[in-house]
């Protein structure tokens, strides 16, 4: 009897300590439902050329939050403006500078449980917090142990949901001489504190300024945008820019399941680019050096620089790719891969209405709404430092504008 029980004891012990391997969820090029089209009625807008009450900056995120307010960045005057269900716009959190409640540079904005609202500071990299009346609180500054020592942590995104914090960033120490310079890339979760966790994803390269070559490949991965936060805390995000992949990693960073589709990459062309060989020589052109760069000849499978992962409240993955961006019939600003909770292929989602994918953004809110941001890509381009336009003769750019639109159908 008591080496029955030992054996079970031992048997439970080996089985504890495995690691499961994730699902793998491999689906065809073609959804088992076929192409649904997403009908809307515009609600409100804000901006644009025709608005002469309302001034904005670079608009490049928006958040909705549980009390149904919409939260919109604006880049260039480090602030959040905030509406109501019908388009008023009702305050504005943050302002730039170094102070409490102040931020530099921010990125994204952050939700969180608590009821706090946080903007993400690139540089240092930090969250900056402020109450839902601007009242400033203690700032969340990511570490991970004493590993940060002798260099500094930059930041891209963070997200709060379901009981998971995320974050996405880049540490930065210094090399052997004042011309190297290490970088690490890292997608993780962070406490209140804090405090961050092993990295879910991650990616190393160094930067030698002696003889400095920009890599895209190796120093854009696809998980610094392409990430998200489910309904129920589970987090989803792309490890490689040339296939079409994505990683679902439990709460605790269990990877879950990994879910792929046929996909061809999308050939750039010339036009392409040249669009992001101009965001790089802006971005570069303050350098003390010559920088040698290596554009990729081929669009990252799921768009970049683009909110091209978003979980419904259903828990449905909508997946924007380099195609679902581009080349649209007219009236269809975007098409999106739609995938169930399980990972399986379900439907294209095409979104009705005025834009372009490339250019704009789009913003699912709750069940019944969603934002277009009018000239997204471009002002999220421009947190690289630079412009992706060749601005000589170039008309000046119209005023950004976004539109919140109710589904119909």
């Amino acid at each position: 009897m008591r080496k029955h029980v030992l054996l079970i004891a031992l048997a439970t012990l080996v089985a504890g300590s495995a690691v499961a391997e994730p699902e793998m969820v491999k689906n065809g090029a073609t959804p088992a439902n076929g192409v649904h089209r997403l009908q809307l009625e515009e609600m409100w807008r804000a901006g644009g050329a025709d608005d002469e009450e309302s001034f904005f900056g670079l608009r490049t995120w928006a958040e909705e939050g549980p009390d149904g307010l919409l939260y919109v960045l604006d880049i260039q005057l480090s602030q959040v403006n905030v509406f109501d269900e019908n388009g008023t716009l009702v305050r504005t959190l943050f302002r730039e500078g170094d102070g409490p409640g102040e931020v530099r540079r921010p990125r994204d904005i952050v939700l969180l449980a608590d009821g706090s609202i946080g903007a993400v500071q690139e540089f240092p990299g930090k969250i900056v917090r402020v109450d839902a009346e601007n009242i400033p609180l203690d700032s969340i500054e990511p570490r991970r142990g004493d590993a940060t020592e002798g260099g500094f942590i930059a930041m891209t995104t963070a997200d709060q949901r379901g009981g998971t914090f995320m974050i996405a960033g880049v540490q930065i120490t210094p090399g052997e001489n004042q011309a190297i310079q290490q970088r690490h890339m890292y997608l993780a979760t962070v406490n209140d504190e804090g405090g961050v966790s092993e990295p879910l994803l991650e990616r190393s390269v160094v930067w030698d300024f002696s003889n400095f070559t920009w890599d895209e490949e190796e120093s854009l991965p696809s998980f610094f945008w392409a990430n998200a936060v489910g309904p129920a805390g589970r987090i989803y995000a792309t490890p490689d820019r040339d296939a079409y992949r994505i990683n679902v990693y439990a709460a605790d960073g269990t990877l879950e399941r990994v879910i792929e589709r046929e996909y061809e990459s999308r050939r750039r062309t010339a036009a392409d680019k040249d669009w992001i060989r101009n965001l790089l020589e802006s971005a570069f052109a303050p350098m003390p050096f010559d920088v040698e760069l290596k554009i990729s000849d081929f669009d990252s499978d799921i768009h970049w620089l683009s909110r091209s992962l978003q979980v419904d409240a259903g828990g449905n993955l909508w997946v924007l790719s380099s195609r679902g961006a581009r080349d649209q019939p007219a009236g269809v600003l975007a098409v999106y891969d739609v995938f169930t909770a399980d990972g399986t292929f379900d439907r294209q989602v095409e979104v009705a209405c005025d834009g372009d994918g490339n250019e704009d953004g789009v913003f699912l809110l709750g069940e019944d709404r969603v934002l277009v941001i009018k000239g997204y890509i471009d002002a999220t381009a421009t947190m690289f430092g630079g412009s992706p336009a060749d601005e000589e003769g170039g008309d000046e750019a119209d005023p950004m504008e976004i539109i919140c639109y109710r589904i119909v159908n």
